[in-house]
Formats: structure tokens, sequence, C-alpha cells
């Protein structure tokens, strides 16, 4: 297997709910460390970065979105 095989399926993976709901999850623990250490003072363009991100990697679904299936950085 080579590396475009394995990015093939990467990508497929991020398109299933279940690749979504791990991408959501590791970039609202990024987004939720960033802020941390900034002590929020950016977190607008932390925002933007993170749904900038999870538009490339997956379905690109925005925070409604994710909200409403309860996968959001609120959904505790």
């Amino acid at each position: 297997m080579n590396f475009n095989d394995i990015s093939r399926k990467a990508q497929e993976f991020l398109k299933t709910e279940k690749g979504e709901k791990i991408a959501d999850k590791i970039l609202d623990g990024g987004a939720a460390a960033a802020n941390k250490v900034t002590g929020n003072k950016h977190a607008d363009k932390v925002k933007d970065a993170r749904d900038a991100a999870d538009k490339h990697l997956g379905r690109g679904d925005g925070q409604a979105d994710r909200d409403a299936r309860g996968t959001g950085p609120d959904a505790r």
C-alpha cells in the first residue's frame, strides 16, 4: 500500500459520520487548547481556523450542524 492509497482511504473515512465526529473532536480539542493558551484573546480567529480546517478535512459542516448533532464544543 503506497502513500496515495493511505491518503485516499483517510479522506474517504473523514467523509463518514464516524470520521466527521472524530475530526470534530480533535479540532474542538485543538481549538480549546489554543483558546486556553491565549486566554481567549483570539477566540474569533481560532474559531475561523478550526472551521477552515473542518471544511478542508471532511464534509465541512458548519458550527450549527455540529451543535445539532451534539458534537460541537459546547456538547458536554
